[in-house]
Formats: C-alpha cells, sequence, structure tokens
C-alpha cells in the first residue's frame, strides 16, 4: 500500500510523527517532490483565490502525486490543551477535494489533542480500519510515530537544520530491519555543526583594539510559519540567502519551556498553536541581546499573523530592536526580495558597528534613544 503525503503545511511540523505511524504499519508513504513553478502553477488553478499561499501550494502537491492508492489528508484540530491550529487545518479534507486528480482516494483523519490521548487513539483506531490493520497494531504504531516525533523536537538545537533531519527520518523509514527503531535525530547538532562555519571572532594579537561586535557575523531571527521559513521556492530561499550572510535563529530552536515563559505578559492566552509559539520566540528574540535583528516572515491573507506579527512588532519598537516584515504571495519577486533583505543587514550591521557612538556635534545613534 502507497500512501501519498503532500509536502505542504503540517509536512514541516507533524511529518515524523506519521513517518513513524506509517513505518510500524509497513505502508510506503510517498512524499510530494520539493515545491518548483509547476506545482505552484497547478495549486493556483484548483484552489480558491480567497485562500492564502501555503494553502495554493498544498493543492499544487496533491496534483503532483501520480502511482499511489491514497492522498493523505488529515484534519489536525489541536495538537495540545486548550489550543486549536489554524482555521485552514481544520477544513483541509473538503477545501482540497477540487484538488484531487481523479480516480485517487482520500484518506483522512480527525486529530484533536485537546479531548485527550485517548481520543486520538480511538480516532486513529477508526483509521486502523480503514488500513486493515488491527487495534493493537495501530497502538504499536501510535508509540512510534509519538518517539520519531519526541526525537524530531529534541533535535531543534542551535544550527539544527531542516531538510538534514527529513533526510535522516527517511533513512530510517527506509530502513526496513527490526533494529531499527527511531531516527539518530539527537546526534544531528553536532554533525551540522561540523558543516556550518565557525561564528568566533576574527582576532589576531594585531587587532585587538577592534571591537569584538563588529567581527562577528550578524544574529537575525527568522520568525514565522514553519511552512514557509522551509519552504525554500515560495520564500524564494530567503532562508539559504540570510544563512550566506548571519547567523540565523528560528522559531523551532527555541524550546516550550522559554515559548510558555516569554507568553506570560498576555492578558488573554493565545489559542493557536502556531502563534503561540510564533510569539514566544519572537519575543524572545526581542529581548536577546545577541540577536542583531528579526524578520518576520508571513504570507498575504494570514489571519492569525494579521495580529501576532503586530504583537511582535510592538515588543520590538519597544526595545528598539531592528524589525522588517516581509510578506509572501504567488507573486512575489526575487529581486525585490534580495534588495530589501541586502538593505536591511547593511542597515543592522551599521548599526551595531556605531551602537553607542556620541557625535561631537550631539548627534546619538543609541539604540536606547529616538532622538537626535
Amino acid at each position: 500500500m502507497r500512501i501519498g503525503f503532500p509536502r505542504a503545511l503540517y509536512y514541516f511540523d507533524y511529518y515524523p510523527f506519521w513517518a513513524g505511524f506509517f513505518h510500524c504499519l509497513d505502508i510506503e508513504v510517498v512524499t510530494s517532490p520539493p515545491t518548483h513553478r509547476q506545482i505552484m502553477d497547478q495549486g493556483l488553478k484548483k484552489a480558491s483565490d480567497e485562500t492564502c499561499l501555503p494553502l495554493k501550494l498544498l493543492a499544487g502537491h496533491i496534483q503532483a502525486f501520480k502511482d499511489v492508492d491514497w492522498i493523505f489528508l488529515p484534519r489536525i484540530v489541536s495538537v495540545e490543551a486548550d489550543t486549536y491550529t489554524c482555521p485552514k487545518f481544520l477544513g483541509i479534507p473538503e477545501s482540497m477535494l477540487p484538488a484531487i486528480p481523479p480516480g485517487m482516494s482520500v484518506l483522512t483523519v480527525n486529530l484533536n489533542w485537546r479531548k485527550g490521548k485517548r481520543q486520538v487513539l480511538k480516532d486513529l483506531e477508526v483509521l486502523g480500519e480503514q488500513l486493515g490493520k488491527s487495534k493493537a497494531d495501530i497502538r504499536k504504531a501510535f508509540s512510534q510515530g509519538l518517539e520519531w516525533q519526541q526525537n524530531y523536537q529534541d533535535s531543534m538545537g542551535a544550527e539544527w537544520n531542516f531538510e538534514e533531519s527529513i533526510r535522516e527520518i527517511n533513512r530510517a523509514r527506509k530502513n526496513s530491519t527490526e533494529s531499527v527503531q527511531v531516527p539518530t535525530l539527537v546526534r544531528l547538532k553536532d554533525r551540522v555543526l561540523a558543516k556550518l562555519p565557525a561564528r568566533t571572532s576574527k582576532y589576531t594579537p594585531e587587532s585587538r583594539i577592534v571591537d569584538q561586535k563588529t567581527t562577528e557575523r550578524l544574529r537575525i531571527g527568522l520568525v514565522g510559519h514553519s511552512y514557509l521559513t522551509h519552504e525554500s521556492y515560495a520564500n524564494l530561499n530567503l532562508l539559504k540567502r540570510l544563512r550566506e550572510k548571519a547567523t540565523v535563529e528560528l522559531v523551532q530552536n527555541v524550546n516550550q519551556e522559554e515559548v510558555k515563559r516569554h507568553l506570560s505578559g498576555l492578558r488573554k492566552k493565545l489559542f493557536w498553536s502556531h502563534s503561540k509559539q510564533i510569539y514566544g520566540a519572537g519575543k524572545k528574540f526581542v529581548a536577546d541581546q545577541k540577536v542583531d535583528g528579526i524578520i518576520y516572515l508571513t504570507c498575504f491573507g494570514c489571519g492569525t499573523d494579521s495580529m501576532v506579527q503586530e504583537l511582535v512588532s510592538h515588543k520590538a519598537r519597544e526595545q528598539h530592536k531592528p524589525y522588517m516584515v516581509v510578506t509572501l504571495d504567488e507573486h512575489s519577486g526575487e529581486a525585490g526580495l534580495v534588495t530589501r533583505l541586502e538593505a536591511f543587514l547593511d542597515m543592522v550591521e551599521r548599526r551595531r558597528a556605531h551602537e553607542g557612538y556620541v557625535s561631537t556635534y550631539g548627534e546619538c545613534l543609541d539604540r536606547n534613544s529616538n532622538t537626535v
């Protein structure tokens, strides 16, 4: 049995769980290819004009499947207590029906962790009946899926690389021996760090008078949904371009304890899971003196970002932290993005080099002053 798994939306967060789950059931998971122009064009034809760019990409990835028995489109209602996922996740099975290729079937399941682990397991057992699997098989697969997901999340430390993590998961999934239980993601960070250029200062005995800040790489916080920050085609290779010139801090690098700590100041709880992670991480980047600037990556028409982006922007203004919003849609051009990115990085670098400088003529470039 072959199940098609679109490389969009929930793929960037929950693919490890489903990879472990279906691997334990001896079901082959076929992912769609990385996004390219044809996939985007197909998605624009099949998705509604009012939907956001990630949903249009999902429609295109669905069209890319050829020889699969099912296309897997889960309805992920909630992934933790007292929260919901974005409304686009709730309506995926119905909203994507026009994009299903003729003759292909849709496999779906409701996942609602607000109702507890027991209810999630019951819903997966219903899915197992469609696949011809016993309840015992589903329980074992559920445990393995959780284990793979936990190992994936534990690997999200400094310099974490999404593509490398997914390759590690697929290597474990394709290995059918009994000895393979979970991907060895906990060792990913060490391997990725070994490949990256050193971020130490360029001090020499002759240049000790040079301030350390002027010789280190910039550190930029990239804030946004995972299905935008890691979607290299849709975001015009923004993450790669940033990493060529700066050390990038991602939302995924911030653990849940830190997120919860930075959510404590809100008058009312955020009830969208992604928004909680984005706001908590964004607020941490604002408060972190080692982060030189913040880029908020969003897409046109995102309802949750329209509110969370303003919250993060307000915190950045309070701390006088350089801040830029990049809004994506299907019409975004590479030249405009490159120009804005270079200008922002130049501004941040110049600001850091001259921070604290007070001119004899009275001009002040200190971050804690808004006046000249």
